[in-house]
């Protein structure tokens, strides 16, 4: 055991103990701050005694002479009992003295050691606590697992450690669609779907194996020694076979997938850092392949970060430099065959490369934010373009923009509009808004408001893509829309599948017995223009009729009675 200069003993697990062989009294004197005044008590005493036996010895012998001066047996008797009665008083003094300073000192040393002891109290307390909060610091307080913290430190340890024959691997997983848990259920809800998970996980794996939780829906697994592809792959797939099934909490029933991405040691990276960015990558990389999936991590990736990386920095370019530009393509109205609206529709314009089609860049474009800076460009280019054809005496059409959930979802979308719509001095009913059904189930409650103030300012609303989302007839019938656009994927077949045929039947009957309009997009052929006219379809735009134009092309396309000759 090692003291410390206050005479207290650490053993082995950090528990604080007294020194029994400490002197107390010695520690009184010479930690005593109050011994003056002990010293100052006694002084008194001492004095008391000196006047008393100085009137004593002065006067005694007196006194005595002057009764038995004669008498020699008596007096000496009469010394023998004053020496005996000074004796006995001064062990008296001294007794009364000691006793009155030894009080005094025991009181002070049983304060002293009660402050003594709990000043080891506490200091047991505060290393436990130390022990306590050292321990947590590598530890998952809602999943009970071990956090980013521990896993880097194993990893790093592991590292170090590592010899030519070590290998290992890391599977980073990230759950899909997580946000949507917290969002609509609460994040209680979201929690114990991480607390069930994280329970799953640990049966999931082998003994040697940790599983960490890096934070928010993402989790680490470390597989020991081990860089068998088909062994990690069979592990992997257990783990990710765990989200086939569906999670009750509190009588509801959830289902989520879940994405990861492995790595192996050495032949992915040889550092943290490496791993941990390759990983990394290769998570995303099954995230968009489709979610629910596990991909090991390979050069290409990398490859392919660097594209989108390179991509996204032209698109901040573009924008900067205003390298964008708006094509329309028409929409006929199949009873006249004339152009009735417009879709406005944006292009890249490229310096070098020419005209890059939206399947390029707008995935990216709304991945990283820059789709609200292109979506507001079309708006305000095409309502401008709609005010000149007007003031061009071209008949006036109505124009359809897109609308991406993240320009629908700014704060002051419907501001913005209002703004655009004073500037240029356009009436607000020959715009047209078109949204997607995906859009509208994010947040059925805040669509509803959105769209209820976007149709008090007076434009239209098109439901886009009808029959490839998840809305039920109870939430159409809700919506304030003037307009149900059916998708192409149905148009392509229902000259050749009944089904599909069917299903675009039905659309359009339903439609119109809600008094909304319809328009079939992805006209191609002659038979399937043909088919929508027997339905009564209402509009109809394709490549049949035309593909997307420039400004200066379909202004003279709308310059023309008809675009087709029945």
């Amino acid at each position: 055991m090692a003291n410390d200069k206050n005479g207290i003993d650490y053993n082995k697990n950090n528990i604080v103990k007294p020194d029994k062989n400490r002197n107390r009294i010695l520690s009184y004197f010479l930690r005593y701050k109050n011994a003056n005044e002990l010293r100052y008590s006694s002084f008194k005493i001492s004095l008391i005694y000196f006047v008393f036996g100085f009137i004593w010895i002065l006067y005694s012998d007196n006194a005595i002479s002057k009764y038995v001066a004669n008498d020699i047996k008596t007096l000496k008797n009469l010394q023998i009992y004053k020496g005996l009665f000074y004796v006995l008083f001064t062990a008296i003094v001294l007794y009364l003295m000691v006793n009155n300073i030894m009080k005094v000192i025991q009181q002070k040393e049983d304060s002293r050691e009660k402050s003594y002891k709990k000043l080891i109290e506490s200091e047991n307390k505060l290393k436990e606590s130390m022990n306590e909060i050292k321990k947590f610091e590598y530890y998952d307080f809602l999943t009970c697992l071990p956090n980013r913290g521990f896993m880097l430190k194993k990893i790093e340890n592991i590292l170090k450690e590592s010899d030519d024959k070590t290998r290992f691997s890391l599977l980073f997983l990230d759950l899909d669609n997580f946000k949507m848990v917290n969002d609509i259920f609460g994040h209680d809800y979201g929690d114990q779907l991480l607390k069930n998970i994280a329970w799953e996980l640990r049966k999931c794996i082998d003994d040697r194996d940790i599983v960490a939780r890096l934070g928010g829906d993402e989790f680490l697994i470390l597989f020991a020694d081990m860089c068998d592809k088909e062994k990690i792959e069979e592990k992997a797939r257990r783990i990710i076979n765990l989200f086939s099934r569906q999670w009750n909490l509190s009588d509801r029933e959830f289902f989520i997938t879940a994405s990861a991405g492995i790595v192996i040691y050495p032949y992915d990276g040889t550092d943290l850092q490496t791993l941990y960015k390759n990983g990394d990558t290769a998570m995303y990389q099954a995230k968009d392949s489709g979610k629910n999936c596990f991909l090991f991590f390979s050069q290409y990736m990398n490859e392919k970060v660097s594209e989108k990386l390179e991509l996204e920095n032209k698109l901040r370019k573009a924008i900067r430099n205003r390298e964008f530009i708006v094509y329309y393509q028409p929409q006929i109205d199949i009873k006249t065959m004339q152009v009735k609206g417009v879709e406005a529709l944006v292009r890249w314009n490229h310096p070098t490369e020419g005209i890059i089609q939206p399947a390029k860049f707008i995935p990216l474009a709304e991945e990283s934010g820059l789709i609200v800076e292109i979506d507001e460009f079309v708006l305000r280019t095409a309502c401008k373009q709609l005010k000149a054809w007007m003031d061009s005496e071209i008949n006036p059409v109505t124009v359809s923009i897109n609308l991406t959930s993240k320009e629908f979802q700014q704060a002051n979308f419907t501001g913005l509009l209002k703004e655009i719509i004073r500037e240029t001095g356009l009436k607000a009913d020959f715009i047209e808004l078109e949204i997607t059904e995906s859009l509208i189930m994010k947040d059925i409650d805040f669509t509803l408001n959105i769209l209820k103030d976007l149709k008090s300012i007076g434009v239209k609303i098109s439901l886009d893509d009808f029959g490839t989302g998840y809305s039920s007839l109870n939430y159409l019938k809700r919506l304030p829309i003037d307009t149900i656009k059916i998708d192409k994927s149905f148009i392509d077949e229902i000259t050749e599948d009944s089904k599909e045929e069917a299903i675009a039947e039905s659309i359009i009957a339903l439609a119109h017995k809600m008094n909304l309009s319809v328009i079939a997009e992805g006209i191609e052929t002659e038979k399937q223009l043909e088919f929508i006219r027997e339905q009564k379809c209402d509009k109809a735009q394709g490549y049949y009729f035309s593909k997307p134009l420039p400004v200066e092309e379909i202004e003279k396309l709308l310059s023309l009675p008809l675009v087709y000759t029945k």
